[in-house]
């Protein structure tokens, strides 16, 4: 009696293709704290019709977080915060998507792809090279300058040398000193050896006692590169 059975032709079942990032990249290599610069990325992944959800995340050098995580439920289509910068087909196409990421510092972006039907434990990610964003460059620093350096309204140019008559009656002499340099936030002023005069101009005044006296007055001037300039005056 014949079998009722019959062979049928093998069927292969070929899995559903799996996304794969293309690219992904900043548009700048570097952004500026000082032009207000927020980070911005593009990305191609293939087969997006297979992606159930994106994240998007940022980490430091050092292993720290320093763009929090970012998740887009994509499932056939472009959620919301992507429209405006995406494009879904047969790839997912992003172009300028801003990150929030303004903050000076070093930063390397990471893409995962979460597919609709996971296979296994590979991780389909892809990251960015390192984007910088410069922080705002420091002040340059204040030239120094000593514009006069006075004795009695006398410039200390002209006169290095101021003398007194010296003899056992003589009285206790004041002597005006006055300066003027440079100002600057970085600017430190001294009047040696009297100490810091915190003023970039003003006067201070003197008195000589009896003999024998002798003082040379020297103002100094530093800025913070270390860059010094002096003028002194002797009093006999």
């Amino acid at each position: 009696q014949p079998s009722d059975t019959k062979a049928t032709d093998s069927i292969t079942v070929k899995p559903l293709p799996v996304p794969k990032i293309t690219e992904i990249f900043s548009t700048k290599p570097f952004y500026e704290v000082a032009k207000n610069e927020e980070i911005l990325l593009n990305w191609k992944i293939s087969d997006a019709n297979q992606i159930r959800e994106l994240r998007l995340i940022s980490l430091a050098p050092d292993g720290s977080v320093n763009s929090k995580l970012k998740t887009y439920n994509i499932n056939n289509s472009l959620p919301l915060e992507l429209r405006q910068f995406c494009a879904l087909t047969t790839n997912l196409i992003c172009q300028n998507l801003p990150t929030g990421a303004k903050q000076a510092g070093d930063y390397t972006f990471k893409l995962t792809v979460i597919p609709k039907q996971v296979e296994g434990d590979t991780e389909i990610a892809k990251n960015t090279p390192i984007v910088k964003i410069k922080p705002i460059p420091p002040k340059p620093a204040t030239p120094v300058k000593i514009i006069y350096f006075k004795v009695n309204g006398r410039d200390t140019s002209e006169k290095p040398k101021y003398v007194y008559e010296v003899n056992k009656d003589r009285k206790p002499v004041d002597i005006i000193v006055s300066w003027k340099v440079e100002d600057g936030a970085d600017i430190k002023v001294e009047l040696l050896p009297l100490g810091d005069v915190q003023k970039p101009e003003g006067a201070k005044t003197l008195t000589l006692n009896k003999p024998p006296s002798s003082i040379t007055i020297t103002l100094r001037v530093t800025n913070k590169a270390g860059e010094q300039k002096t003028q002194s005056v002797t009093i006999d």
